[in-house]
């Protein structure tokens, strides 16, 4: 089965050079039946509540089933359009979104976490008086963070978007059942108006391997090939050839001052509580680059400490999860 009915390289250019596209009718008919079906009969039992916000909208996580051409075709057309790069293509989030009756009818804008490089919005079921609001062409600004709370509270009183987009140029879409919108979601305000009762499958993309919800399948097998990694070395040699990157669930690391005056470092992967590290394992966090091997890694750190303790700091990140080790 066919997500898509439309031809990818139609859309390229157009995507290039505003950083948004609207395709009517893009979703092919038989997925958009699977849609209709999967919202109606197992909404509630995938039901994110952790992610619901009343009065707005509640989010339900989807699953792709077999015999939908996933992730070849879905990848294949996204990367195309937006110009991603394929190789390292990662799917940060896959929600169906259903806007309660209450919702309000001209909500703040957001702008998608940071792994939503590419936000794909497919249109399932569209009040005809709802529509897509996107602010493309200012304050383009990135959502560095994982959590909109925390976007939102870093946030200055004059950065504030119902400051700042005040006499912003907007582009209102017109979305209906089957339309496929994508465009720059950690980028680009936007909103939906009149949102009532609207339902959408919204896949968020990135291609810097990017992945706090741990959404995509690969992020799993992922972290069992580095536990693996770890358990089966039988010599130095073997680890320190394979290459440390951040870990698609690390969120960040913080040094925190303490009312006493006393300063501690922490790291943290996004929904998991914060744990513990010394001064080398952050500089470790800021080191790794996803393309030297542990060895060469390890020998940069050792400037601030000995060689076996740059190595252990990188090893307990990689059992804790902040870090990966690849082949």
């Amino acid at each position: 089965m066919k997500v898509f009915d439309f031809d990818p390289s139609d859309y390229a250019e157009t995507y290039r050079s505003q950083e948004w596209v609207h395709i009517p009718g893009g979703v092919s008919e038989e997925f958009h039946e699977l849609l209709l079906a999967y919202a109606r009969e197992q909404l509630g039992d995938h039901m994110l509540d952790s992610f619901a916000i009343k009065g707005k909208k509640e989010q339900s996580l989807f699953e792709f089933s077999e015999g939908i051409e996933y992730p070849g075709e879905l990848f294949d057309a996204v990367a195309a359009v937006c110009g991603l790069n394929r190789a390292k293509m990662t799917l940060s989030e896959r929600h169906i979104q259903c806007y309660e009756p209450n919702a309000a009818p001209e909500p703040p804008a957001h702008k998608d976490r940071f792994p939503s490089q590419v936000s794909v919005g497919l249109s399932i079921e569209i009040p005809q008086e709802s529509s897509l609001v996107l602010y493309p062409y200012e304050h383009r600004g990135v959502n560095s963070f994982n959590k909109a709370a925390d976007f939102s509270a870093s946030l200055q009183p004059e950065e504030r978007p119902e400051v700042v987009l005040k006499s912003a140029r907007e582009v209102e879409l017109k979305d209906r059942a089957r339309d496929v919108v994508m465009f720059a979601g950690s980028t680009t305000w936007h909103l939906r108006r009149n949102a009532a009762r609207s339902l959408n499958l919204y896949l968020k993309f990135n291609d810097f391997e990017c992945d706090p919800l741990g959404e995509d399948p690969r992020t799993a097998q992922i972290r069992e090939r580095t536990l693996a990694a770890l358990s089966a070395a039988n010599g130095r040699g073997e680890l320190d050839r394979l290459i440390p990157t951040l870990s698609r669930r690390y969120d960040a690391a913080s040094r925190l001052y303490l009312r006493n005056g006393q300063e501690t470092m922490q790291a943290e992967l996004f929904g998991e509580p914060p744990f513990g590290i010394n001064a080398l394992q952050f500089q470790a966090l800021c080191t790794v680059d996803g393309k030297r091997p542990l060895a060469a890694i390890a020998e940069e750190l050792q400037g601030e400490a000995g060689a076996a303790d740059a190595r252990a700091a990188l090893l307990y990140l990689a059992e804790r999860g902040a870090i990966e080790l690849l082949g």
